[in-house]
């Protein structure tokens, strides 16, 4: 069962919770400026079972903020892309967009993440896609299980990621996306902006095509 949480602040990313018959994953936190809203969320759908993963899609505040408090409710296991796992690590509010927020990040003990890394939950595999270009660790995760595309930030419904963030690169933009026709998905779960259960590739040929690329 794939969930998605209602954002309590309108710069707040998009969180899914996952959950399958093996277990179960929260993608993304939100800025945790309304973290008790958002625990109280992912609490109502997991309906008293763990939290045994949570994913970051990439480094930025306004998708990692809530995740100090995700983890002091939940302890789950961390994940991130390897490149931005490592500032998590450090407490790094300056690359993270945290300062720009008007928060912190504090310290906290994240696994590095790789291409082709699965998780399987049951009924749920998810496969880490590495898409630098929005970040330079940004990832999506693919559940080949459903035909769905967890993106991050790397593109949305309607546009793609800004690559003007330090870290940012159009040039790996492109690429990701041009790497992401690749794999077959229809459902997509972006970071921002709707989710919808069919047309997701339609999104990523747009998305490419507002990078300059054609299809």
């Amino acid at each position: 069962m794939i969930s998605q949480l209602e954002p309590a602040l309108l710069f707040d990313s998009n969180m899914f919770v996952i959950i399958g018959s093996k277990g179960t994953a929260l993608i993304d936190t939100g800025t945790g400026f309304q973290s008790a809203s958002t625990i109280a969320s992912v609490e109502k759908r997991l309906e008293g079972r763990p939290l045994d993963h949570l994913f970051l899609t990439h480094r930025h505040y306004d998708h990692v903020g809530g995740a100090s408090a995700v983890i002091e409710r939940f302890h789950p296991r961390v994940h991130a892309g390897a490149a931005d796992a490592e500032p998590l690590r450090q407490g790094d509010s300056e690359s993270t967009l945290g300062t720009k927020f008007g928060g912190s990040i504090p310290k906290m003990d994240v696994e590095d993440l790789s291409e082709g890394d699965e998780f399987d939950l049951g009924g749920h595999v998810l496969r880490v896609i590495e898409t630098p270009g929005h970040t330079v660790g940004s990832i999506c995760l693919l559940d080949a299980a459903t035909g769905s595309l967890f993106s991050g930030d790397t593109f949305f419904f309607d546009g793609v990621g800004n690559w003007e963030h330090p870290t940012g690169s159009l040039g790996d933009l492109k690429g990701s996306l041009e790497r992401l026709r690749g794999f077959e998905f229809d459902a997509l779960y972006p970071g921002h902006g709707p989710a919808i259960k069919t047309g997701g590739r339609k999104c990523l040929d747009k998305a490419i095509q507002l990078t300059g690329g054609r299809v």
